[in-house]
């Protein structure tokens, strides 16, 4: 009898090494993400940059890379790595930071991963007939994610520039102007779930096969949230910008929570409908759900709350210079910093002096 123990024993261990060193992963990126940021983009105009991409990608397949490593890396931790927890953070930063650019920049990344995570949805009948791709989805994932985000490649940039600004954001825009910014959209949602139809609606869906109902799920969280993204994109909206990058961000997280959770109770009534109404909690304007799980959730888990509150300061000195006459704006100015430095008693006797005044 042999003395080495069957492999069905190593596997629980070399799970557990596996998902540590996923942890050591997502550590070490959340460091190197404040130093990617300082890169400059390159809006995917960088030949070489792209060329040294092909370049490491084909040395990491390669044999000189041990086999243990590549599992490892070209995995379901290591694309979740890549390509959800690096974007979320980074996403959540560029909200809480000064500057728009950088919303604008991951705001794009977004667009074409959420172009990208519908497309996957259909990956299961194509590797049935290419088994090339069954054998080698993870490293196609994992590559074209990293593309789409490093600041060098800057991939989604170059899909953005090239595909959608001549050819999609024109059918985009004249879409999203047809429905109102939204509120046909709302006022459809809000139609379905008027208690008259909630039950036929949510009998229809419960009556759908397991995996359409999970494709009907990502169509609603891809489909208006990217035309929505794409015109708050291509007119500059600000305020639009924000919401739908927080809207990626909580939306990505569902999504992640979705994938890992379907194969232990996605058989379980309700599961898919439960994700589905999270979803459009999350998007509806009339809930700002988003804005609130972001708010109250994802930056304090960041450590970005003193951030978000130096920009709300920010946009509402920018509110404040728009709403007043321009020759009063300096004085404005003054005296709204006076009031911030000020104790909050004082501001309270101040205030009401004020009031006594104006009477």
């Amino acid at each position: 009898m042999s003395d080495e123990e069957p492999p069905e024993y190593e596997r629980p261990y070399d799970e557990m090494n596996r998902w540590i060193i996923f942890g050591i992963a997502a550590v070490g990126l959340a460091v190197l993400v404040p130093i990617l940021s300082k890169v400059k983009r390159t809006r995917g105009r960088s030949i070489l940059s792209h060329g040294i991409f092909v370049a490491l990608a084909c040395v990491l397949l390669s044999p000189l890379v041990p086999e243990e490593f590549q599992d490892i890396v070209f995995s379901e931790g290591g694309v979740l790595v890549v390509g959800s927890l690096v974007p979320i953070y980074s996403s959540i930063v560029a909200v809480c930071t000064f500057g728009e650019s950088d919303d604008e920049e991951w705001l794009c990344y977004w667009i074409i991963n959420g172009c990208f995570t519908y497309s996957t949805e259909f990956i299961d009948t194509i590797a049935d007939h290419v088994p090339f791709v069954a054998n080698h989805w993870y490293e196609m994932e994992f590559f074209i994610t990293l593309w789409l985000l490093l600041p060098w490649t800057d991939g989604s940039s170059f899909v953005y520039d090239s595909i959608f600004v001549p050819f999609l954001v024109p059918m985009m825009n004249g879409f999203n102007d047809k429905i109102g910014n939204g509120k046909k959209i709302q006022a459809l949602i809000l139609t379905a779930v008027n208690s008259s139809y909630l039950g036929l609606v949510w009998w229809i869906f419960m009556m759908m096969p397991e995996e359409a109902r999970r494709f009907v799920t990502v169509v609603i969280g891809t489909v208006y949230p990217i035309i929505a993204s794409v015109a708050a994109l291509s007119h500059h909206e600000g305020n639009a910008e924000t919401f739908w990058l927080t809207y990626w961000s909580c939306f990505s997280i569902l999504f992640v929570a979705m994938d890992y959770l379907e194969e232990l109770v996605g058989g379980i009534p309700g599961f898919y409908s439960l994700i589905l109404v999270a979803t459009v909690y999350l998007f509806l304007p009339m809930f700002q759900g988003a804005n609130v799980v972001f708010r109250r959730v994802l930056v304090p888990l960041t450590g970005q709350y003193e951030a978000m509150l130096l920009r709300d300061t920010l946009m509402l000195k920018r509110e404040m210079e728009a709403s007043i006459p321009k020759n009063l704006v300096e004085a404005v100015k003054t005296k709204a910093a006076q009031v911030l430095l000020m104790d909050n008693n004082k501001g309270d006797d101040a205030a009401a002096a004020g009031a006594k005044k104006n009477e």
